[in-house]
């Protein structure tokens, strides 16, 4: 009986591994480029200004160069909004005068990513600028 409850659960779990890869390749991720004209602090790095495309998956927004290549990535979570934000955007808190982002808006009127600032992005972001800012971009699917 034992080694039958393995064989079962063996299988299930390769069941379940094997649909959340095939559910995960399925979807299209959103991108936000954008120029961005000031350092910023993403996932817990900072960032020069320059040009730069958001990539948001269903479990985390990966930043890439201008060269496509990842150089960071952090897990998010869903945010909404009952106003109209047809447009992409990202939403940068301000903190002690330096930029962490906070907002990723991909273009979907009413949902987006929320990243949640860690204690490093936030010291990292007191070593910066000043003022609140989001951005507009271009996005959409590949």
């Amino acid at each position: 009986m034992n080694k039958h409850m393995v064989r079962i659960m063996t299988a299930v779990v390769g069941a379940v591994l094997w649909l959340t890869s095939a559910v995960q390749a399925q979807y299209v991720p959103h991108f936000v480029k954008v120029s961005v004209p000031f350092e910023f602090t993403f996932a817990d790095k900072s960032f020069p200004a320059g040009e730069y495309t958001f990539a948001c998956t269903p479990i985390r927004v990966e930043l890439r160069n201008a060269r496509g290549q990842i150089v960071a990535s952090a897990i998010h979570h869903s945010v909404q909004s009952s106003a109209d934000a047809a447009a992409p955007k990202l939403v940068f808190a301000t903190t002690d005068g330096g930029r962490v982002l906070t907002q990723v808006w991909a273009g979907d009127p009413h949902n987006g990513y929320e990243l949640a600032p860690s204690k490093t992005a936030t010291v990292l972001a007191r070593q910066r600028s000043n003022k609140p800012v989001a951005l507009h971009g271009a996005g959409g699917n590949k």
